[in-house]
């Protein structure tokens, strides 16, 4: 009994993207921090009790030692103590354990990625299981869409953000050239903003519903009915609306990472699947040479009009791109200083400032002159926690 309940709280974590509480400074955040962290905390408590009351014949011990062999458990736990260690000997070692309420990471949120990660693997045997916790993790994607769909489309109030809400009437009807349809001004306050769900920033949109997609297709390709009609519309409607939301984020990152993801996947099956080798391979060609020839005309109107044109528009003398090259820069020079055990989680504004790049900085202009991230998991990591 009290490892199925422990199994419960593991699944019910999935729905922690969801949770937005509006009573906090951060309302996307802290509410998700709090939701995962209790449920993994009560998923924990019901398995050891499952361990000292249920489990006569000392099971849990063995799927322990079991465990602990698999070299990516070790090396996930390797990873995880030289966290620890570097918020301990961190440049401010109480940010580095607690973090803030912006970010709600640190070590403290570390521990419970952990013992998440270890539930997983210690409870989550079969194969029935994972699946059904890459279900539940879908239906949490569409509670997040909805989430953003009833915002943009004015069906609820009390939603925070910059980026949320589409620019209402249509682009059309602004100019009074003609008035838009319904349709058409639902198509607008859509594609018109940044979409961002319930998780607040559209450039965490993109990399969860890209997990998201894959969950999907992987449920398509082994679902008993994968040829039936009925799969097809499921998983294939369901896959086709998160790609088009995935979309609508216009994070350019994301939509850069998934192209070159997908181009890699096409060249390596080439290799490896000799009786295809040339179909991959025209594939590969033919993604490759339309990806080039989008770039190219990204300037167009028409490319412009769509609703990921701005996906489309990479430029390393982008503004946008332009500082993270800076801020890079500084990481790298703070690494530098501190190689072994870096500056600690949550420190990286104190290497920026510290190495701070003066070409943010333009007079009469709104620029950005506070990072507290390197915008680049690899950077961030090295300034952190070092190497």
């Amino acid at each position: 009994m009290f490892l199925k309940i422990s199994k419960f709280f593991l699944y019910v974590s999935l729905l922690s993207v969801v949770v937005v509480m509006t009573t906090t400074f951060f309302p996307f955040i802290g509410g998700k921090d709090y939701f995962f962290r209790f449920s993994v905390e009560l998923a924990l408590i019901f398995f050891i009790l499952w361990w000292a009351f249920e489990d006569h014949n000392n099971s849990a011990w063995h799927k322990i030692k079991n465990v602990a062999q698999k070299p990516l458990f070790i090396a996930v736990s390797a990873f995880v103590l030289m966290v620890l260690l570097a918020s301990f000997f961190a440049y401010d070692p109480h940010a580095a354990f607690w973090s803030n309420y912006e970010r709600g990471e640190g070590s403290f949120q570390m521990i419970h990625y952990y013992a998440f990660f270890s539930l997983l693997v210690l409870l989550f045997e079969k194969k029935e299981e994972w699946r059904w916790f890459f279900k539940v993790f879908l239906a949490a994607a569409i509670c997040m869409i909805l989430y953003g769909l009833f915002a943009d489309l004015g069906w609820a109030s009390n939603f925070i953000s910059q980026y949320q809400g589409g620019a209402g009437p249509c682009t059309a009807a602004a100019n009074g050239v003609a008035p838009c349809s319904p349709f058409a001004t639902v198509w607008h306050r859509l594609v018109d903003g940044r979409f961002q769900g319930s998780l607040g920033n559209p450039a965490y949109v993109a990399p969860y519903l890209m997990f998201s997609i894959f969950y999907a297709l992987y449920l398509w390709a082994t679902s008993r009915f994968a040829k039936h009609w009925l799969s097809w519309l499921l998983y294939g409607g369901l896959t086709f609306a998160l790609f088009f939301f995935f979309m609508t984020s216009q994070t350019r990152g994301a939509f850069l990472g998934l192209g070159v993801a997908i181009f890699a996947a096409f060249v390596y099956s080439a290799f490896r699947i000799k009786r295809l080798r040339i179909w991959f391979g025209v594939i590969a060609a033919v993604f490759l040479l339309g990806g080039i020839i989008a770039v190219h005309y990204s300037n167009t109107p028409f490319v412009q009009s769509l609703p990921a044109g701005r996906l489309l528009q990479l430029s390393t003398s982008d503004s946008s791109a332009q500082t993270r090259f800076w801020t890079w820069g500084s990481a790298w020079k703070g690494f530098k200083e501190r190689p072994i055990l870096g500056w600690g989680p949550e420190n990286f504004s104190t290497v920026f400032d510290k190495y701070f790049d003066p070409r943010h900085f333009i007079p009469g202009a709104s620029t950005e002159t506070w990072f507290d991230r390197a915008h680049s998991i690899y950077f961030d990591y090295l300034a952190e926690t070092g190497i």
